[in-house]
C-alpha cells in the first residue's frame, strides 16, 4: 500500500509498504479482534503535522505514518467490534485513550494514543484504528464533511482548552492564537456563556478575522503591534479613556516584555485583564503574556499548543505576585475518544442546522483532491499563506 512517512527534518516520502489488515494469529490478533481497518476519504493537514515534519529530529520510529485528522470508510472490522461494520463512513479520533482508560473513554484528559505519532496515522492506504468502538464516531446526517472533519480535532481540541478553564456565564476569556484551534476555543467559549472575548492573533489573515467574527470574538488584536483589529462600542470606549488617562496604566513590570498586544489589552479591560486565557498558539512566548493578563485571585491559563523543543518555560515573577498570585496553569492535550468526538459531533450538527457560517466547517478554507496531494496541503500548514485556515484534501480512494 501506499502511505506517506516522516523520513528526516523537512520532508515526507511516499512509500510502499506492507498492507495493514487484521492479524489472525500471533499476539495482535486478540486486539485486533476490537479493531478496524480503514481507508482515509477526507483527511486535513494539520500543523502539529507540520511540527512533526518541520521542528526537526525525534524519537520518531523509522517509517512512521504521519496523520490524524480524518473521515474514513470502514474496510474490516474486528469481530468483537459491535457498532461498526464494512462500508461505514465515520469520524476517527485524533487522540485516543490508552486501553482500560475509563476517565479518558469518558471524554476527559487522559495519557493517550495518537494517530501519526506514536502509533501509524491514516496517511495510507489502509489504517487500523484499536478499540474501534471506543474510538470511532458515525458522523450526524446531513452534517457536512467540512464540519464533521474539523470536529474530530480542531473542535475536539478548542472546546479541551475551553473546559480545562472551567468557563461559566459572566467570565471575561482571551484566546490567543487565531489558526482553527484558537478560533474553535473562542466558538466554545461563547457557546459556554463567556460574558466577553478577545482575541490575539494574526493580522494578515482576513479569513481568521472573519471566522472571529462569526465565533463571538468581542475584540481582535494584532499579536504584532497591538492594534485593535475591530472591536465593539465597549472595546472601543475603554481604549479611548486608556489613551486619555495615563493614570490607569499599569505598573510596566505587569507587562513583562513589553508586549504592545498585552498593553492594548490592559486598555480595552480597563486595567483589569481576563479571568481566563486559553493559550493556542504562540507557545512559550504565550504563557508570559497569559501570566501578565490573568486576573489575581483565581484567574487561570490553559495551554493546548505545541511547545517545541526542549528546556523550561518562563514566567514573570511580578505578574505571578512573587509566587503568591492565586493565578493557575493547566498544560493539556486534547480530549478524544469517541463519547467526545460525537459530542463535537453533535454540537457541530446543531450549530450547521442554526447558522452554516458560524459552523466548524467555514475554517475549510481550501481544497484539494487526490492522495498525492497530502504533502502539498502539509506545505502549505507550514508555509501558511494568506487566507489559509484549514485544508480538506479528498483522497479519491
Amino acid at each position: 500500500m501506499r502511505a506517506f512517512v516522516y523520513t528526516k527534518k523537512g520532508y515526507i516520502e511516499e512509500k510502499e509498504l506492507k498492507d495493514v489488515n487484521l492479524s489472525i494469529s500471533g499476539e495482535a490478533a486478540e486486539e485486533d479482534r476490537c479493531a478496524c481497518v480503514l481507508k482515509p476519504i477526507f483527511v486535513s493537514p494539520c500543523s502539529s503535522d507540520a511540527h512533526t515534519v518541520y521542528a526537526g529530529d525525534g524519537p520518531r520510529r523509522p517509517d512512521l505514518i504521519l496523520g490524524h485528522e480524518g473521515i474514513a470508510e470502514v474496510l474490516e472490522a474486528g469481530d468483537r467490534v459491535r457498532d461498526f461494520k464494512k462500508g461505514d463512513l465515520v469520524a476517527v479520533s485524533a487522540v485516543m485513550p490508552e486501553p482500560g482508560d475509563i476517565y479518558g473513554h469518558a471524554g476527559r484528559p487522559f495519557s493517550a494514543a495518537k494517530l501519526g505519532r506514536n502509533i501509524d496515522g491514516m496517511w495510507s492506504e489502509r489504517f487500523k484504528v484499536p478499540m474501534a468502538d471506543a474510538n470511532l464516531a458515525h458522523i450526524p446526517e446531513g452534517l457536512s464533511m467540512e464540519s464533521a472533519l474539523m470536529a474530530v480535532d480542531m473542535m475536539a481540541t478548542g472546546a479541551t482548552a475551553a473546559e480545562e478553564a472551567e468557563i461559566t456565564e459572566g467570565i471575561s476569556v482571551l484566546v490567543i492564537g487565531s489558526g482553527a484551534v484558537g478560533l474553535m476555543a473562542a466558538m466554545s467559549a461563547a457557546r459556554m456563556g463567556a460574558w466577553r472575548i478577545y482575541m490575539i492573533g494574526s493580522d494578515r489573515n482576513a479569513a481568521s478575522i472573519e471566522a472571529a467574527r462569526q465565533f463571538g470574538v468581542d475584540a481582535y488584536i494584532s499579536y504584532k503591534d497591538g492594534r485593535l483589529i475591530f472591536a465593539d462600542d465597549e472595546a472601543k470606549r475603554l481604549y479611548r479613556i486608556w489613551a486619555l488617562d495615563s493614570s490607569l496604566h499599569k505598573d510596566p513590570r505587569a507587562n513583562y516584555t513589553g508586549n504592545p498586544a498585552t498593553e492594548t489589552m490592559f486598555a480595552i479591560t480597563g486595567g483589569e485583564g481576563v479571568d481566563a486565557a486559553l493559550i493556542c498558539g504562540d507557545g512559550n512566548k504565550a504563557l508570559i503574556q497569559a501570566s501578565d493578563l490573568i486576573k489575581y485571585g483565581g484567574g487561570r491559563a490553559v495551554n493546548v499548543s505545541y511547545m517545541e523543543g526542549s528546556g523550561t518555560v518562563e514566567l514573570p515573577i511580578f505578574s505571578l505576585g512573587r509566587g503568591m498570585s492565586g493565578k493557575s496553569f493547566k498544560f493539556c492535550l486534547s480530549r478524544g475518544g469517541r463519547k467526545w468526538t460525537e459530542r463535537m459531533l453533535k454540537t457541530a450538527a446543531e450549530l450547521e442546522k442554526k447558522d452554516a457560517l458560524s459552523a466548524p466547517g467555514i475554517l475549510v478554507t481550501h481544497h484539494l483532491k487526490g492522495f498525492d496531494k497530502i504533502p502539498e496541503g502539509l506545505k502549505m500548514m507550514h508555509e501558511r499563506p494568506d487566507g489559509l485556515i484549514k485544508i480538506m484534501v479528498e483522497t479519491g480512494l
